[in-house]
């Protein structure tokens, strides 16, 4: 069933076994599984069926430190969260983003990749994608490795549209923003969602969980737990802390006699990355490197710069006249972000939203090992090209620089929010526990990125998916 609680107030369930906030792949995902297994759910979406402004005000914020797009930019508040206008790219986050990394010890998780492997193939059937090719080891010296994405076309509020207003077991209810969250210290009794009328009501369930994005879980807890003086979230958790991004940028040009293949993305596009032997010798943080087509003319006109400023890679160019197809392309490298204390969302001292809850503030800054990770895998992979003479980089002049990013348009942005809300095996390493339940709360879980402790290589969007499938299982064991 579907109610716009602009609408109706008092068709608002009164109870539920589950009671999930937020729309998005994360909260989504779980709703339609528990319905499933024959669980009432009440979905609660704090936007419209669609893009509303006064639902997008809200997503207002400010960012501290590096250079980032606006937060009411970064995310969709609406059925499907920001589903809406994601690119769809799917894939698993390798074993080597579970492990421990020797330097980056905050980057631990408490579940290991053969916990997620189970819901694999469910949560391809939810993105409606197939598994794709195996990865390909291009060059087992210098340990480069081709892979392969899947491309998901689903925009969460339109596939699943239907059959939440068709649904016995799950009640969907728009416009409804989370307000309250009552808890007696050690389990949640209540909350109260607030429509754009100012009106409200309380509801109550077995469990609830949030899933309201990788900002908007830490900035919801922070308020709910200064509400409830300090009973919600135990002081010694990290809340908000350890919070990430996938910074990605392009760093040049490349001219290469590798094939470039063609794919469901708008070009043509060589995935790279290294093995994990090479990731442990370089000591950096996972990463992966597109290399795009550009046009014919483009890639003559990079020929031609290149002969002019480096006469050796021109002649290299030259000297494959007729024998390899040669490629111009831009070079895209991006990377997990170091987790670090100190990168963090806050609630603003000086801003509220409309129902009178602190805006977000994120702190926000790469650090030095982000940099040495860039420059090491760019300078690792363009000695492979030289060693193999398999093409040349033309890399822009700020790379190798000691401080500085390019800080405009979508630079360094990859709409990935993660971290904020960790899991770990401990209170005082995170927020949640293995099975992402809130530390000290019996009936307090939380979905989606923002649990993560590392960012891994892969877009989040299948792991997120596949997190919410094993949360489900979880909560109906329990």
């Amino acid at each position: 069933m579907l109610i716009d609680f602009n609408a109706s107030v008092s068709n608002m369930p009164k109870k539920a076994d589950f009671c999930i906030v937020g729309s998005g792949p994360a909260g989504m995902t779980l709703a339609l599984e528990l319905e499933q297994r024959g669980r009432s759910v009440l979905l609660l979406e704090g936007g419209g069926l669609e893009w509303t402004p006064e639902s997008y005000e809200l997503y207002k914020g400010d960012v501290i430190g590096d250079y980032y797009v606006g937060l009411e930019y970064a995310r969709a508040r609406q059925l499907g969260g920001t589903s809406g206008h994601w690119g769809g790219w799917s894939y698993q986050l390798t074993e080597l983003a579970f492990r421990e990394k020797p330097g980056f010890e905050d980057a631990q998780w408490p579940i290991e990749k053969k916990d997620l492997d189970p819901f694999l193939d469910k949560a391809r059937a939810v993105l409606n994608i197939t598994a794709p090719p195996a990865d390909v080891l291009l060059d087992r010296e210098f340990g480069i490795k081709e892979f392969r994405i899947s491309y998901s076309r689903v925009k969460f509020g339109q596939r699943y549209r239907d059959q939440l207003g068709s649904s016995e077991r799950i009640t969907c209810v728009t416009n409804a923003n989370l307000t309250g969250l009552q808890t007696d210290g050690r389990s949640i009794v209540s909350a109260t969602a607030t429509n754009f009328k100012g009106q409200s009501a309380r509801v109550r369930a077995k469990n609830f969980v949030l899933a309201m994005g990788g900002i908007e879980n830490s900035r919801m807890l922070l308020w709910f737990n200064q509400q409830a003086n300090g009973q919600l979230v135990d002081s010694r958790a990290p809340l908000g802390r350890y919070w990430m991004e996938h910074p990605a940028y392009q760093v040049g040009h490349a001219l290469v006699n590798l094939r470039i293949p063609k794919t469901e993305y708008s070009k043509p596009q060589l995935l790279l990355t290294f093995t994990e032997e090479v990731f442990k010798k370089l000591g950096i943080l996972e990463c992966s490197m597109v290399l795009e087509a550009m046009s014919t003319s483009g890639t003559m006109g990079l020929l031609k710069e290149l002969i002019c400023v480096a006469p050796k890679a021109g002649e290299w160019a030259a000297s494959l006249a007729g024998k390899n197809l040669v490629c111009g392309g831009r070079f895209i490298i991006g990377w997990e972000q170091e987790p670090l204390w100190s990168n963090h969302v806050k609630l603003s001292e000086t801003k509220r939203d409309r129902f009178g809850i602190p805006t977000a503030e994120v702190h926000w800054k790469k650090s030095d090992r982000d940099r040495a990770t860039m420059q090491k895998a760019v300078t690792h992979f363009n000695e492979f090209l030289m060693a193999k003479n398999h093409g040349r980089l033309k890399l822009a002049d700020w790379v190798f620089a000691k401080e500085g990013y390019p800080s405009s348009g979508n630079d360094g942005v990859s709409y990935h929010h993660i971290g904020g809300t960790r899991m770990a095996h401990t209170v005082e390493k995170g927020v949640v526990d293995k099975n992402c339940r809130v530390f000290g709360q019996n009936n307090l879980y939380l979905a989606g990125s923002s649990v993560f402790p590392s960012g891994g290589e892969a877009n989040p969007t299948l792991s997120i998916i596949q997190l919410s499938l094993r949360l489900a299982d979880h909560l109906l064991h329990t």
